[in-house]
């Protein structure tokens, strides 16, 4: 809905009609046609009504906006994706929460899944996992409101359910989630506001290897607003989406149906996405994500950028049209997570990582003590050799020429024997360095056990026997121990 004011008039053009509303003035002259007054007139006020109706977004209210900067980065797709704050779009996606869940969300942007718009939107919510009836499960709340360039506005009260592993098939487990809104509509000039109700349902497939299918249908009940002269009703959205998780990616493809939005026609759209994880062992998880969405009237490209430390986790994300004007759109996440980490996954890749050295690591062994035999074979071979000669030397003194070949071939051998000797010297060198690798190894697998014990609320007594063990045990072997002595000593109090 768009308002305009020029030369005294007053007009709101919305996608359900236009009306207008004019101020009596009167024009006198002499010899001038009252008709021809009112002809120019009324004209120029259809050139002008036209020029807006051409460029004014006519949309609906309570548009299936992506809900939070990971759905903004993967092309407004998130119904299959397991991310806290898409499940807007899905909400049978809130039952893979497993600890509370905080996160806000900021959007401004001049799109829709149904063609331009311009409004700035600010959402809250929370995820809280509870067991009823000795099934897991997950409550939500949440609450946004949007301006539409201070014209209507929108507030939107939400009070989701979300099951955990519910129903199990044998293509996998099948979750259902339930979503009840609260709506209100107002026009920010006059004040009049009208409120509705509104239903959200959603499954979602979860089969192994990382594979989840989604679907979900919006504003079930597509509630009738009439505020102003504005009188739309919420548009039904039906959407069916695809992902593929493996460590550090995730594929995605979505495919959503709208219903007629005011003057518009309804509106099919496609999208597809990729986020890539990129793990750093100091500074936490690092994002990116690319998508593409196509439809009618609203076809765009994204990027987006996301952080993840220990609880926390923020996400940024923008969307340029393809189509019509230029006009950047952009989303920023903030995520916390509350209650005891999971470090589980980490865990497991640290110790496939730790795997995948250490094979490494006995492979290099093998190869150098295959090649410390064959040097020692060879030193065993020449040492025979250099005796031989020797004794032909002695043997021969009396033939200065034979005596002058031999000394050369003796002195041949003697420097393949040194450079043999300085091979296994630094082959000797190499085995022990990779031997104190090796111990690195075992004392970080250690290590991390110990702070899994830790982290786990174990007894200082056992934490104390851990790490007496430990320091028993890599003492005096070359590699650095100061954090497990420093730890030991904290404990027994010193």
């Amino acid at each position: 809905m768009s308002t305009t004011e020029a030369g005294g008039q007053w007009s709101v053009v919305s996608g359900q009609g236009v009306l207008v509303t004019s101020q009596k003035s009167e024009v006198r002259g002499k010899g001038f046609c009252p008709y021809s007054l009112f002809a120019i007139r009324y004209s120029l006020l259809f050139a002008a009504l036209l020029a807006i109706l051409s460029a004014v977004p006519c949309l609906a209210m309570f548009e299936d906006t992506p809900p939070c900067a990971v759905s903004l980065g993967l092309a407004n797709s998130g119904a299959a994706l397991e991310a806290p704050g898409c499940a807007g779009l899905n909400p049978a996606l809130s039952g893979s929460a497993r600890k509370f869940v905080l996160n806000t969300d900021f959007l401004s942007s001049f799109r829709v899944g149904q063609g331009p718009a311009d409004f700035k939107a600010y959402s809250v919510g929370a995820a809280f996992p509870l067991m009823s009836y000795g099934r897991l499960g997950t409550m939500g709340i949440g609450g946004s409101y949007r301006d539409d360039g201070g014209i209507l506005t929108e507030k939107t009260m939400s009070f989701a359910a979300g099951t955990w592993q519910f129903l199990k098939t044998n293509s996998g487990m099948i979750d259902f989630g339930v979503n009840f809104k609260i709506l209100q509509a107002a026009v920010v000039k006059g004040g009049e506001s009208q409120a509705g109700a509104a239903m959200d349902l959603g499954a979602l497939l979860r089969s192994g290897e990382g594979r989840t299918l989604g679907f979900s249908i919006l504003n079930l009940n597509k509630p009738s607003f009439a505020v102003g002269t504005l009188k739309e009703k919420a548009p039904l959205s039906v959407r069916l989406g695809a992902a593929e998780k493996h460590e550090d990616y995730t594929i995605i493809f979505e495919a959503a149906q709208r219903t007629a939005s005011g003057a518009l026609p309804g509106n099919f759209s496609f999208a597809s996405g990729v986020e890539h994880l990129w793990r750093t062992y100091r500074y936490g998880v690092f994002a990116s994500r690319t998508g593409l969405f196509l439809a009618r009237r609203a076809s765009a490209v994204s990027l987006g950028l996301g952080f993840k430390r220990l609880a926390s986790e923020i996400s940024y994300s923008l969307s340029m049209p393809l189509t019509g004007e230029i006009k950047t759109a952009h989303a920023l996440t903030l995520t916390l997570r509350f209650g005891d980490r999971d470090i589980e996954p980490e865990y497991e890749r640290l110790m496939r990582q730790e795997i995948k050295y250490r094979k490494d690591l006995v492979m290099a062994l093998d190869e150098s003590a295959k090649r410390e035999n064959i040097l020692k074979d060879q030193l065993a071979l020449l040492k025979i050799e250099i005796d031989g000669l020797s004794e032909e030397l002695r043997a021969s003194e009396e033939k200065k020429d034979e005596v002058r070949a031999a000394k050369e071939k003796l002195e041949a051998v003697i420097g393949r024997q040194r450079k043999a000797e300085a091979e296994l010297k630094v082959l000797a060198e190499k085995r022990k360095s990779d031997k104190l690798n090796s111990l690195r190894f075992d004392f970080a697998g250690d290590w991390q056990s110990y702070l899994k014990l830790k982290s786990g609320g174990a007894p200082a007594e056992a934490l104390k026997g851990t790490l007496q063990r430990l320091v028993g045990q890599y003492q005096d072997t070359g590699i650095d121990i100061s954090q497990a002595t420093i730890e030991l000593r904290g404990l027994l109090g010193y």
